[in-house]
């Protein structure tokens, strides 16, 4: 009969010579484009009908670039203060949430939140654009400037977020 400490040793032997086998083949990390701009160009974009969307088509606009997830709480959360800002700053700045999730999903979140801003399909990896936090916001001047990127949630309308935005309007 075998004991429960035979049975101990045999499943922490067996966790060890899996833990420690020949190294997998790893992938090349990331690298950060030099550049916002080299990172911008990247960014293929369809509306949630399959259209494409160019940032080119918000030229001379100050643009609110927001990365998202349907699945991301603290992108669900801060979605609220966005809209906020959105309606504050709507003649001036291009709100413009985008995720690379499935269209229908989208559509799906977006029927049970009404906002006035824009939502887009990112077409590709958020780690292709070197985007390694959700939400990530880069505020993008009329002259296709990044003048700041904010990692994970923020409130909008905080007194210093409403600062930020302003400044994007004077550049």
């Amino acid at each position: 009969m075998i004991s429960g400490k035979s049975i101990q040793f045999v499943l922490l032997l067996s966790f060890f010579a899996t833990q420690c086998s020949a190294p997998k083949q790893a992938t090349a990390p990331v690298s950060k484009p030099d550049s916002i701009s080299a990172r911008l160009d990247k960014v293929k974009l369809t509306d949630l009908d399959g259209k494409p969307v160019s940032l080119a088509d918000y030229a001379g606009k100050p643009i609110f670039l927001n990365f998202w997830a349907t699945w991301c709480g603290p992108c669900v959360s801060e979605m609220g203060s966005i809209e906020k800002a959105a309606q504050q700053f709507k003649q001036d700045i291009v709100f413009l949430a985008i995720s690379n999730e499935q269209p229908s999903l989208i559509k799906t979140y977006l029927k049970k939140n009404k906002y006035s801003f824009n939502f887009a399909r990112f077409e590709g990896s958020y780690l292709d654009l070197y985007v390694v936090a959700l939400p990530t916001t880069l505020l993008i001047d009329a002259n296709g400037q990044v003048i700041a990127e904010e990692e994970g949630f923020r409130n909008w309308t905080s007194a210093s977020s409403l600062d930020l935005l302003s400044s994007l309007l004077k550049n």
